[in-house]
């Protein structure tokens, strides 16, 4: 602990030269900018249940998924070619095709498919958000992870709030059961495909690892948008923003913050960040889909919030 230095006055002042920052100052700022970081990872994720559901009005799922992949993939792809950064190529090209059909191509195509079978918005967001509990799960055996025990409190306080703030929205009659069966599936693309992700891509080029990613997940997606959908898609003006915001936004920006965050600190106290997105979700579908807040959402978000801070903690 350094003792403040008193002030100086006249020339001396001008005398000394400029010592810089106080200490600690680079710490706050790298510690706000962390926070900033993990606030716009949950508002980007939490857009993407909106834009989906917005998007399946003009789209087959598996069309729309193919559609939103292969256009954020090229535009990587020229942004790579004008860095002219490096592509990857054998080994970690295989593994960034992996985590990419994982985390891309079977997340969004089975939360695609679940929404259009009738699963509302707020209960897709509910299944993906126990992908932090999947993968602690999975990082404890695969990467050697600890989890801490202010993180597990964390993550029960936390699944018991995503629970609490969308239980007035759970309806299991007509295709629920198998839309659930699609996000399940969904589920575990995400949770396996982080950890494949942070076991052997660490290293990979952002705009240019992403570019594979998402252009694998494009051609594993159009397989079934071709064989089983024949490529359903209304190019209107009001889908055009949508696939936009979906191509850019979700699949670049939010999954660029995921890896760079999974990048510096454990997949639990990042997945963890993930129990906040329903609540998330449900505020923006008040205020797009008129889907009004209720109680037990308001107390949902307090509950996770506390969750979520728990499970951030990395001492016990």
């Amino acid at each position: 602990m350094t003792m403040p230095t008193p002030p100086l006055e006249g020339a001396a002042r001008e005398a000394v030269p400029d010592a810089g920052p106080p200490v600690g100052t680079g710490e706050r700022r790298g510690r706000g900018t962390g926070a900033a970081l993990r606030v716009a990872l949950v508002v980007v994720w939490s857009s993407g249940f909106i834009s989906g559901k917005l998007g399946l009005r003009h789209a087959a799922p598996y069309t729309f998924a193919t559609l939103r992949f292969a256009i954020a993939g090229l535009v990587l792809l020229a942004i790579a070619g004008i860095r002219r950064e490096r592509l990857p190529r054998g080994r970690l090209l295989l593994h960034l095709a992996v985590a990419g059909v994982l985390v891309q191509g079977v997340q969004f195509s089975s939360i695609y498919m679940g929404m259009k079978l009738g699963v509302s918005s707020g209960l897709a967001a509910l299944v993906i958000a126990l992908y932090p509990l999947t993968t602690s799960l999975l990082a404890v055996p695969l990467l050697g992870e600890r989890v801490t025990r202010g993180q597990c409190l964390g993550l029960v306080l936390g699944m018991g709030g995503v629970a609490l703030a969308v239980a007035d929205r759970i309806d299991l009659s007509g295709g629920y059961l198998l839309g659930l069966g699609f996000l399940l599936l969904g589920l575990l693309g995400i949770s396996y495909g982080t950890v494949h992700q942070k076991r052997h891509c660490a290293r990979m080029e952002p705009v240019g690892g992403n570019a594979v990613q998402l252009l694998a997940a494009a051609a594993a997606a159009l397989v079934p948008a071709l064989l089983v959908e024949g490529w359903s898609v209304e190019f209107t003006a009001s889908y055009w923003p949508v696939l936009l915001w979906t191509a850019l936004i979700n699949s670049i920006v939010g999954v660029g913050l995921l890896y760079h965050l999974l990048q510096r600190h454990g997949t639990s106290q990042v997945s963890s960040l993930f129990y906040l997105v329903p609540m998330c979700t449900a505020a923006f579908a008040a205020v797009l889909l008129d889907q009004p807040l209720g109680v037990l959402t308001l107390a949902g978000l307090v509950l996770a919030s506390a969750g979520t801070v728990l499970a951030n903690r990395v001492h016990r």
